[in-house]
């Protein structure tokens, strides 16, 4: 059973291989067309999800140096799934307000919990963000970002000595070229005991099915002492796919369906979630 996540990581290898090899045969039958990305987003406690999650609206040139842009999105999900951890088995809501002007952003992203029972874990997390965006290549997109990870159940929101049981800062780039994308989360500073600035990395790559499915298998991994793994130590955090379906309710709103479903090797754990986002 110990050696199932190198299984789980050839396999996953095999399948994503195959499918790119589809999606490029289809794609030389087609008249290509270069067109930036509608959207750069984090995972969470805004990856997929989520880590849940910031949004850089990618809109018209002209339009973005003209003038500022307001994105709004609320998510209701069934539980909290964060980089292979669950940090709450109820139902949450998490909401972002992002600001951006060229290539510049700033905004905040939050979640609460719908806690059923008076002695349910209730992790709240509040994070303001700031960082800057842009394409790099023809077909490539960088955002690069820094925040803060508060969760004001425990302390004050400049409160950075409890070793990051209220606060700690983060690093964050994400990196896209086509449909693959590569995510890096560093904790700089003030994280937990035990932890020596820990990474976390994760590549995914975006597949279009029919009726407007997006498939987005995925692998992350901590690869330095980090508080991801139950000892502590480099090892695989997660294995699995994220699956969106977009709607369009109006010219200035939409809807996405999303179901989860991650494996965490390290805890030999198998989670689901599913939710719904509403964009403005």
């Amino acid at each position: 059973m110990k050696n199932i996540k190198y299984i789980l990581l050839f396999g996953l290898a095999i399948s994503i291989q195959s499918l790119m090899a589809q999606q490029e045969i289809q794609e030389s039958l087609e008249v290509s067309e270069i067109t930036s990305l509608d959207e750069v987003k984090t995972s969470t406690p805004m990856e997929n999800n989520t880590e849940s999650a910031t949004t850089i609206q990618q809109d018209d040139e002209e339009t973005k140096k003209s003038k500022w842009n307001v994105a709004f999105d609320l998510t209701l999900n069934s539980r909290f799934i964060w980089r292979g951890l669950v940090l709450g088995d109820h139902p949450n809501a998490q909401a972002s307000v992002t600001f951006s002007k060229g290539g510049f952003f700033i905004g905040v992203w939050s979640s609460y919990p719908f806690s059923i029972a008076s002695d349910a874990p209730n992790y709240k997390e509040i994070i303001p963000y700031i960082g800057y965006g842009g394409k790099i290549g023809k077909k490539s997109n960088l955002a690069v970002m820094i925040l803060p990870h508060y969760d004001p159940n425990v302390g004050g929101f400049l409160d950075f000595d409890n070793d990051g049981a209220t606060n700690r800062l983060e690093l964050r780039a994400v990196y896209n070229i086509g449909k693959l994308d590569f995510f890096v989360g560093w904790d700089f500073y003030n994280s937990f005991p035990g932890s020596d600035a820990p990474l976390y990395l994760e590549v995914g790559y975006s597949i279009d099915m029919p009726n407007s499915i997006t498939v987005r298998p995925f692998v992350s991994a901590s690869p330095n002492d980090n508080y991801y793994t139950t000892d502590g130590e480099a090892n695989v955090t997660q294995i699995g796919w994220y699956t969106s379906k977009s709607y369009s309710i109006s010219k200035e709103v939409g809807l996405a369906l999303k179901a989860d479903m991650v494996y965490n090797p390290d805890r030999e754990e198998f989670n689901a979630a599913f939710g719904a986002t509403v964009k403005f």
